[in-house]
């Protein structure tokens, strides 16, 4: 039974989510959506019109989810910060639900080009994290935390990088990975720190 405080597009959303997790893109469909919801397959075409449209809200969700998980971090200095959100942006592999939605999210990736539906959202999901980010960066320029980098193209690249962990580690199941990833990315924030000596 749907949790009334639930609306139905929240509903709907978060069975986009466990379906995608499960099944990936290429093999959602609405029934697998309705498997994982209260609603009928009929009851999720009441409200979308197409496995596109509730595929489009799962992402505005998660622009919202990704951005409040950024919002909200406890650390308060710029370099502690970027550490956090990176660390944030990477998925772990035992995470069953998050590793599975992170390599759905991948394959809507390259499906973005040909459909606009999907690449509407997924831009403004990517965007949006590279404002964050950049943002970050800004703030460490600022205060003499970081060298005089580019923000922008300093969160860009952090963006590639952690996205690109998806394709690398989750997707494949190169968990041995992992770890690198994780010391290549804390190897590169240090390398942006002002030089104390």
């Amino acid at each position: 039974m749907s949790d009334p405080a639930v609306s139905a597009d929240e509903e709907v959303v978060h069975a986009v989510r466990r379906a995608l997790a499960k099944h990936g893109y290429a093999r959602l469909t609405t029934k697998n959506v309705a498997a994982e919801s209260d609603k009928s397959e009929a009851g999720l075409y009441y409200h979308y019109d197409s496995k596109d449209e509730m595929v489009a809200a799962f992402l505005a969700w998660s622009t919202g989810w990704l951005a409040a998980e950024l919002d909200d971090l406890d650390a308060t200095d710029p370099e502690s910060r970027l550490r956090e959100a990176c660390d944030r942006l990477f998925v772990t592999t035992d995470d069953e639900e998050r590793r599975g939605v992170n390599v759905a999210v991948m394959e809507l990736l390259s499906h973005a080009p040909h459909n606009e539906t999907l690449r509407e959202p997924l831009v403004e999901l990517e965007r949006h994290v590279v404002d964050t980010l950049t943002d970050i960066v800004t703030d460490g320029v600022e205060q003499g935390v970081f060298r005089d980098v580019d923000p922008r193209a300093t969160a860009a690249f952090l963006v590639a990088a952690t996205d690109g962990s998806t394709g690398f580690y989750l997707a494949l199941g190169l968990d041995e990975f992992e770890p690198l990833l994780r010391d290549g990315l804390s190897a590169y924030i240090d390398s942006l720190l002002v030089d104390d000596a």
